[in-house]
């Protein structure tokens, strides 16, 4: 139990040395396209040689949902080797994230976490607000699940397991899942340099007894 305990704070740190934040300022962008969408949030890695930032992705707004073009300042050479340099044409950068959405699903091959909102770009800082006509996320109960109080969680992507973790920041306490779901109340300000989304409110942890899955639905505190 301990040697697994060590192997899951060592993964933790890890995955915090691969998100530090560029200290760079972030190249110009257009407005945050209106409305509500389906927004597909990550980080990005490839962004500067001094580090990356995080990103919102609106595929369904153009033709191609996984389509790729020359982006003007992003990425690096490295040692000789091209890193970046290509994203979705409907991508928008951010340092700093605030607001409220819907958590629909997470990719847990690729890193992501699709979400329902709307998005504004307010120089460096994206604001979510969530759809007024979405129905509240159905509080989760019984014998697989175990809730966990309104407190400060970070969330994060473990790339090396391919899962995601949430941390209580107040007691340090930290759990691993298969994805997230529900209404997020969320926040990331640039004092923090890594890559790091908190959550503001309680979250339960279900079970699936087939498959063995650990999925964390999160509650929003002002909908409750």
């Amino acid at each position: 139990m301990q040697a697994e305990a060590q192997e899951l704070l060592i993964a933790d740190r890890y995955e915090d040395q691969t998100q530090i934040q560029s200290p760079q300022p972030i190249w110009p962008q257009g407005s945050a396209p209106t409305g509500i969408h389906n927004v597909e949030l990550s980080w990005d890695r490839f962004c500067r040689h001094d580090g990356g930032y995080m990103r919102v992705v609106f595929r369904d707004l153009a033709d191609d949902p996984d389509a790729k073009v020359r982006h003007p300042h992003h990425g690096f050479i490295k040692n000789g080797k091209q890193y970046g340099g290509w994203a979705h044409p409907y991508t928008w950068w951010f340092k700093q994230f605030l607001g409220r959405c819907e958590v629909l699903s997470t990719n847990n091959e690729k890193g992501r976490i699709n979400m329902r909102a709307s998005a504004v770009l307010n120089g460096e800082t994206l604001i979510l607000d969530r759809d007024p006509e979405a129905k509240r996320h159905p509080l989760v109960t019984g014998p697989t699940t175990t809730p966990r109080v309104k407190t400060h969680n970070r969330l994060c992507y473990r790339r090396a397991r391919e899962d995601w973790r949430l941390r209580d920041e107040r007691t340090g306490n930290l759990v691993f899942c298969d994805g997230y779901v529900g209404d997020m109340f969320a926040e990331w300000s640039t004092e923090d340099p890594i890559g790091h989304i908190y959550h503001k409110g309680a979250t339960v942890m279900e079970r699936d007894l087939v498959s063995g899955k650990v999925i964390a639905h999160l509650y929003d505190p002002l909908l409750s």
